[in-house]
């Protein structure tokens, strides 16, 4: 999941949306390979996974959205596979984040988004499904997600105080997160900069001596865990689950203040004032409002199409750790797991 809490955002998600999609649709009007997208599981990059010819005209070609971490890639690559070699879909994958998704689902010129993190888009929600209709709600995707502030355990074993937000108020233990590039305060790491983040406000609303720093992708916050972990040196970063590194490295989830009312409200109007942790994430699918009636076959498909918390992180971790090309890793878990793509197409 993941993106800035700031009006230019928005702009930008417009040319984004439009950009991406049209370089996808190429010139011939046949669907075009997959825009590369950057991934790490919320993400490195998804490889460019072709139509299939011998399915080409068979169904209404499709878009689907790709956004910058692994689990989106890994849904998009598995779907893609499907579409094209069971129902005949041509597919394409298109790298976008999760802020012009929503602009091109609500032009039609992006069909599906399989993976979204309802924490950071309640007003989307609001806008394209509930208000304008433009966008439906195509059910679950599986997993329960949680974002939150991770640090190794062995820095809550070290400073059992740092357990809990109220620990990082006292500037000599926020110091030992320190780089040399943040002084005296410690260094909050987040991931890809399209990632929806209450992070700068939560550390401004409580007033904590920390400095809020970006790590550039969510390869990045792979490689500053290994390291501290490697190292046994602090390390503070926002961070999730589901995700394959939480079955091999020991991360402890710093306790926020509980989601309020009031946090949930600033939260939809963008002003600045959360202060507050992540809520729950129940991961959900969307969909153009046109795409039933373009290819209702792939409207029933993305329907019905689930995969596991469990599921999801087997094909991401074979992406990010073996490193290999997603649209082999999907198609490996594909070939392996007949009868899980039998139930999707019942």
């Amino acid at each position: 999941m993941r993106t800035r809490i700031r009006t230019s955002v928005r702009f930008a998600a417009t040319a984004i949306a439009v950009a991406l999609v049209a370089v996808s649709c190429g010139s011939s009007g046949k669907a075009s390979n997959a825009t590369t997208a950057p991934a790490g599981t919320k993400g490195p990059a998804t490889g460019a996974v072709g139509t299939n010819p011998a399915a080409a005209g068979s169904g209404a070609g499709i878009k689907l959205a790709v956004n910058a971490w692994t689990g989106s890639a890994v849904n998009a690559n598995v779907a893609k596979i499907v579409l094209e070699s069971k129902l005949g879909t041509p597919t394409t994958l298109v790298a976008l984040d999760e802020n012009a998704a929503w602009v091109g689902l609500d032009a039609g010129s992006l069909d599906a988004n399989l993976e979204i993190w309802p924490s950071g888009h309640a007003a989307d929600y609001q806008n394209y499904i509930t208000d304008k209709k433009s966008v439906v709600d195509l059910g679950l995707l599986g997993p329960q997600a949680k974002i939150g502030w991770y640090v190794p355990s062995f820095v809550i074993d070290q400073h059992p105080t740092l357990a809990t937000w109220e620990g990082f108020k006292d500037p000599t233990l926020a110091k030992l997160f320190a780089t040399a590039n943040t002084g005296a305060k410690g260094q909050f790491l987040m991931g890809d900069p399209s990632y929806v983040t209450y992070d700068e406000q939560i550390i401004k609303n409580l007033n904590l001596p920390l400095q809020f720093v970006v790590a550039g992708s969510e390869a990045a916050l792979i490689t500053a865990i290994q390291q501290a972990e490697t190292d046994k040196t602090p390390l503070l970063l926002q961070f999730w689950q589901p995700h394959w590194l939480q079955s091999k490295v020991k991360l402890t989830e710093v306790k926020l203040p509980a989601v309020t009312d009031a946090c949930l409200a600033s939260a939809k109007a963008a002003d600045g004032k959360y202060a507050c942790d992540y809520a729950p994430d129940p991961l959900y699918k969307a969909a153009n409002a046109g795409l039933e009636a373009k290819n209702k076959k792939a409207f029933d498909f993305l329907k019905k199409f689930q995969l596991t918390t469990d599921q999801q992180n087997t094909i991401a971790a074979t992406i990010d750790s073996d490193k290999m090309d997603p649209a082999a890793a999907a198609q490996k878990w594909v070939d392996a797991n007949p009868d899980v793509v039998t139930a999707w197409l019942a």
